[in-house]
């Protein structure tokens, strides 16, 4: 009877060092889950951070101020790549089928997240507004969106992000030659954005494995650096070219604060959490066209970043005087 005892109680602390080993390992999973999410999407911020300056001319010299509203995005090479049917990169966490419960089996959305790992576009909408002073270009940009606003029952998310750029231009268009200025600049961006997994649930070891909870995501940007702008007018039209050179402080960071439970066991809370950090320098290159209709300008903007071979488009109209 004594070695029953024993045996029973050996049974039950082993089945739940293996149950507790398996929370564990979930907790690392969903870690991994939002560190490899975090590597992708971060070194193609700054590039979208950047954007929406709406202009193209390298001087506002003849003008007085100016308001833009730019549109546009920035292109990667697609973001969960590292998610597939086997679940590979992962050892309790079915990701694959958190992600599939949550997208359409077929139509536009299995389409666009299909496609979203070939490419994926970050998009950007800002405000500018540049003022001529003491023979300087002070450009502002910005956009924010407050919490409250993007808020459903599982979602909640707000962005902030603002700059401002100071440049003079050093040549001035004559005859043939171009205008062409130095500009130094700050901007920075914050993203808050939390969501609510309500019981999304797997298989595991034939048991139904139920998780639940709350996942949040933060991210700052703050961004310096100085560019070179060259343009020459050709009637209406302007042609220009910008090289910049910017150093990024930027920081992604993700908790959660989940709760599983396997079959009937007493559910266990975990959570999981991930950071990346990027402090470097980035060289980038922007070309386009302005074209003058008088007091409506258009600009349309291509930009590169050769570290990352993220590509950007945007379009913007100013008005100014």
């Amino acid at each position: 009877m004594k070695k029953l005892v024993i045996g029973i109680a050996l049974i039950m602390v082993l089945a739940s060092t293996g149950v507790f080993a398996q929370f564990a390992q979930l907790e690392s999973d969903f870690s991994k889950l939002m560190l490899l999410l975090g590597r992708e999407v971060m070194p193609f911020v700054q590039q979208n951070d950047l954007a929406g300056t709406g202009i193209g001319v390298a001087s506002l010299e003849g003008d007085f101020f100016y308001v833009a509203l730019t549109a546009g995005a920035v292109v990667s090479d697609g973001i969960l790549k590292f998610v597939d049917s086997n679940n590979t990169e992962f050892t309790t966490l079915d990701v694959y089928g958190l992600l599939d419960d949550n997208i359409p089996s077929s139509g536009i959305g299995r389409d666009l997240y299909d496609k979203s790992k070939e490419i994926f576009p970050f998009p950007t909408l800002k405000l500018a507004l540049g003022l001529r002073l003491i023979g300087l270009d002070f450009i502002f940009t910005g956009i924010g969106v407050p919490g409250g606003i993007v808020s459903t029952d599982d979602l909640e998310a707000s962005l902030m992000n603002f700059g401002i750029r100071v440049r003079k231009d050093i040549l001035k268009e004559k005859g043939w030659f171009p205008t062409i200025s130095l500009g130094v600049g700050y901007v920075y961006s914050g993203i808050h954005f939390k969501y609510t997994l309500t019981e999304f649930t797997q298989d595991y070891s034939g048991q139904d494995l139920k998780i639940s909870g709350g996942l949040s995501l933060d991210t700052r940007v703050h961004s310096f650096g100085f560019d070179v702008g060259i343009s020459r007018t050709l009637l209406i039209l302007t042609p220009f070219l910008r090289t910049s050179l910017w150093y990024q402080n930027a920081l992604y960071e993700t908790k959660g604060s989940l709760k599983a439970q396997l079959g009937t066991a007493t559910p266990q809370n975990f959570s999981p959490s991930a950071k990346v950090t990027i402090n470097d320098w980035a060289v980038m290159f922007a070309g386009g066209l302005d074209i003058n209709l008088f007091l409506l300008q258009l600009c349309a903007t291509g930009t590169y970043n050769p570290s990352t071979k993220g590509w950007g488009a945007e379009l913007s109209l100013r008005f100014g005087f």
